[in-house]
């Protein structure tokens, strides 16, 4: 995952906890749909807090944060209803939202024994002033968000239209030409009824599902961090555009490493003192851009095998790839290492070049070679044979 408990997770944190430190007033919300729970604290003197308004309409929020003077950091969780407090708080002056991770605070908030509403601001109100830069997660601009959601859209119009196309199969299949017989089973009005209507929504998913790709064409046009993108093999313009407004900038990545594992390519692990136990990948993160991932790869497995014995020599054998559950873990590695050629890519802002690519892994696959082959024996040992035999 992107957090993690003992560093900083992205630079931008960096400024969020100077913000900290400087803040006159800390203010904890527990966010819901039409109130809010909002608790006060001085920096200053952190035992006891300032205020505490249980049932705070939402309407209300922006007036009553604007009612403490001076500099203050107002911290939620980055979950439900963060990005129109974002939107709310933009005009207040001196105000630092800072959206922490729920599946930490979580811990914090279940230590208590206790959850209501009054405990849950306040954790996170200690929590922030305790380590703001470990906990806070990014905030993606608001142009960017609204650019992946046609992705998500588009995905979830495609699950509505496999769900459609096989309703019209079993349709075919029940009230169609009988198998057996070879004839055409007379229909009734009910099922006319039902093709008709599912052939029109699947015309109607088809032409959303066109729609949006047209939009995602255009809000990628002349952007040169997409072009780069669909430079990698087994990165088409859908994951390219899905992975240039969901990352948003490189830089809040120190690192490939990182980056994988913010989309779920990272391994479990556990480990106890020289007993350590590696599992299966982590799947955290965002799973749609990890799913369009594993789909590029699995294309390249299947139009491409040399891609794939070129990037794993060892493990990419088509002898191995007969395997289906070999396979998967290869295809799995194959977007991972997709996902750190779009990190060095986008970092480096230099298209990916395969023909360089192919000449590196010949070269260390000879360096390989002449790192395995047999040592000549020395003089000792020649003679330590002799006397043996």
């Amino acid at each position: 995952m992107a957090t993690a408990i003992n560093r900083v997770n992205f630079p931008q944190a960096c400024d969020l906890q100077r913000a900290v430190d400087e803040a006159d007033f800390i203010i904890g919300l527990d966010i819901h749909k039409k109130t809010t729970a909002a608790t006060v604290i001085d920096p200053k003197h952190p035992e006891q807090s300032v205020k505490h308004r249980p049932r705070l309409k939402n309407t209300d929020l922006p007036g009553f944060i604007a009612s403490f003077p001076g500099k203050k950091v107002v911290t939620a969780e980055a979950s439900y209803g963060w990005k129109p407090l974002r939107s709310a708080l933009a005009p207040c002056a001196d105000t630092t939202l800072i959206l922490l991770d729920p599946r930490k605070t979580s811990a914090w908030i279940a230590t208590s024994g206790i959850k209501n509403d009054r405990i849950d601001a306040g954790v996170l109100a200690y929590a922030c002033l305790q380590s703001a830069g470990r906990l806070a997660v990014y905030q993606p601009a608001p142009e960017s968000c609204e650019r992946y959601k046609l992705v998500t859209l588009r995905d979830r119009f495609v699950q509505n239209r496999i769900a459609v196309k096989n309703q019209l199969h079993a349709l075919d299949r029940d009230y169609g030409i009988n198998p057996y017989t070879g004839e055409q089973a007379d229909t009734s009005d009910i099922v006319q009824f039902m093709r008709a209507s599912l052939e029109t929504y699947l015309q109607f998913l088809n032409q959303n599902i066109s729609d949006i790709e047209t939009a995602m064409a255009s809000a990628t046009a002349g952007d040169a961090t997409a072009e780069l993108l669909t430079t990698i093999p087994g990165i088409g313009p859908l994951t390219a555009y899905a992975l240039r407004w969901k990352i948003d900038t490189i830089d809040r990545f120190e690192d490939a490493a990182h980056l994988t594992s913010y989309f779920g390519f990272g391994v479990r692990q556990w480990s106890s003192g020289d007993h350590e136990i590696r599992g299966k990948l982590t799947k955290t993160g965002d799973g749609l851009v990890r799913k369009l991932l594993v789909q590029g790869a699995q294309v390249m497995r299947y139009k491409h095998p040399e891609y794939v014995s070129l990037c794993f020599p060892r493990l990419g054998t088509p002898a191995l790839m007969r395997n289906r559950v070999h396979a998967n873990k290869v295809v799995a590695a194959l977007a991972r290492k997709h996902l750190t050629f779009a990190y060095h890519v986008w970092k480096k802002q230099t298209p990916f070049n395969l023909a360089v690519y192919r000449e590196r892994r010949a070269q260390a696959s000879q360096t390989i070679c002449v790192s395995a082959t047999p040592k000549k024996p020395s003089r000792a040992a020649e003679l330590v044979s002799v006397l043996s035999a």
